[in-house]
């Protein structure tokens, strides 16, 4: 049986901390973009929800609707509808 020297044995375990350390690195980076995606979409499907219930109340009501929630602000008008979330337009739908 061969023996190994005590450098190849130091290297050898480098080499595998190196390449434990780039993947734990690439999975924490990976959980960042996906958390970062997941709030886009969630903001969304909210603003989407929103525009949908004040254009439903301005067809109701035929008159301009507005409706706050949770930091968004969905205005509806003739043949429009603006959603906005902490000052910034977020869906604009137009007819």
């Amino acid at each position: 049986m061969l023996k190994k020297s005590r450098g190849f044995v130091m290297v050898d375990s480098l080499l595998a901390l190196g390449i434990i350390s780039l993947g734990l690195f690439s999975l924490v980076g990976c959980q960042k973009v996906l958390s970062i995606q997941q709030d886009r979409q969630t903001r969304q499907l909210t603003a989407a929800r929103l525009a949908k219930e004040a254009s439903d109340g301005y067809r109701l009501y035929h008159r301009p609707v507005t409706i706050k929630r949770l930091g968004y602000r969905a205005v509806a008008g003739a043949g429009k509808v603006i959603v906005r979330y902490q000052g910034r337009v977020i869906l604009r739908v137009t007819a």
